[in-house]
């Protein structure tokens, strides 16, 4: 297994302000939920590379939005998403890591500021025995998922014909992997940084070197609030 190579995928959005974290708004601004969105996908970096050496960053539109991403992170692989829904991206994102010659990787997003690195890590561990690896949200999608090179492309199967953004995403996908005779796992479930009354999770479960717990703080001591 040692010599295996793995790669995790972050999958992200541009910080444009009323187009990115657009329901933690009134509660920020626009402006200042573009920023949280940038200081909750420094966090996923950090974690992802806790896990594996190899992270690659793929961001949503077009090469302008790749670019101000690149811009924030050139020493990291910067790459633009391909086109259709969320299921048909990340297909494509799998298969061409696959076609590059890594055996494992796993697609996170970029909504999980708090995800404890060892659940991330439990996605590598279960795909020993298991074709693909869910990491379930609270909200009824996932936050992750893995894939073994030996499992593609059969396992194209859990990423078509889902209701994306509904509440019964991860159990319509497990329903379609079920029926394609894939072999499934599931690391810890956790929860997506999407609602205002998510902010107050990043206080009780971030690190303190967190970048977003340090922003969300910056924000209540201007406010003349309280921190987390």
């Amino acid at each position: 297994m040692a010599d295996q190579r793995d790669l995790i995928i972050v999958f992200t959005k541009p910080a444009t302000p009323g187009d990115v974290k657009t329901r933690l708004v009134p509660a920020l601004s626009p402006d200042q939920a573009a920023q949280f969105h940038l200081a909750a996908l420094a966090d996923v970096i950090s974690i992802a590379k806790a896990v594996r050496d190899q992270v690659e960053l793929h961001v949503a539109g077009d090469e302008d939005d790749a670019g101000e991403i690149r811009a924030l992170y050139p020493d990291h692989e910067v790459r633009q998403q391909g086109e259709g829904d969320l299921g048909e991206r990340m297909s494509q994102a799998f298969g061409d890591a696959f076609e590059r010659g890594f055996d494992n990787v796993a697609i996170v997003g970029s909504d999980h500021p708090t995800l404890p690195p060892e659940f991330l890590l439990a996605s590598f561990v279960h795909l020993g025995h298991a074709n693909v690896v869910f990491g379930p949200s609270e909200d009824g999608g996932y936050y992750s998922v893995a894939v073994r090179s030996s499992s593609w492309p059969d396992a194209r199967a859990a990423f078509f014909n889902i209701p994306w953004s509904s509440s019964d995403v991860l159990t319509r996908t497990l329903e379609r992997c079920r029926r394609a005779e894939l072999s499934v796992a599931l690391a810890p479930g956790w929860y997506d940084v999407d609602r205002p009354e998510d902010l107050r999770l990043v206080g009780r479960d971030a690190p303190q070197d967190s970048a977003a717990l340090r922003y969300l703080k910056e924000l209540w001591y201007r406010s003349g609030g309280s921190s987390a």
